[in-house]
């Protein structure tokens, strides 16, 4: 089971950083029809991992500004940090997620609406940033980068 939710969360986030590695900073900020921008997409995953991580046992530190420019019912135009920035703690957090798939407890119960222990927290990771893979390959689309994935 651990080396399923290991892959999991190593494949996802795979596809992830290959959404924004060709990304420069101005398209990372680009809405082209209005969409909230890839640097939201890869922030809100920063911001909303972290917290799966808490719930799976781990620690993160960000900085304050993620938890108001990254939750759910944001995006838009903002003051974002550089896309390398939240890359570096996104490349974190992973460590993190996968330490945690490893070792913690996978029985142990926590609170959430999509899941009610650790290990499903964990699978939930995966779920959760291929739906924002899926914003983030739309808005590629939309740049007229290349396509990635089919």
């Amino acid at each position: 089971m651990r080396e399923l939710i290991v892959y999991g969360l190593e494949s996802s986030f795979a596809r992830a950083i290959r959404c924004v590695e060709d990304v420069t900073e101005d398209e990372a900020r680009s809405m082209p029809h209005a969409l909230s921008p890839i640097i939201w997409q890869l922030g809100h995953l920063v911001v909303s991992d972290a917290g799966y991580l808490r719930r799976a046992g781990g620690t993160v530190e960000l900085p304050a500004v993620y938890g108001t420019l990254f939750p759910t019912g944001t995006g838009g135009q903002a003051a974002y940090p550089e896309l390398t920035e939240a890359r570096g703690f996104f490349e974190q957090i992973q460590r993190g997620l996968v330490e945690a798939a490893r070792a913690a407890d996978l029985s142990r119960p926590v609170e959430g609406r999509s899941y009610s222990t650790a290990g499903e927290v964990l699978i939930f990771v995966g779920y959760h940033r291929g739906y924002h893979v899926g914003k983030m390959t739309t808005l590629r689309a939309l740049l007229r980068k290349p396509r990635l994935f089919g």
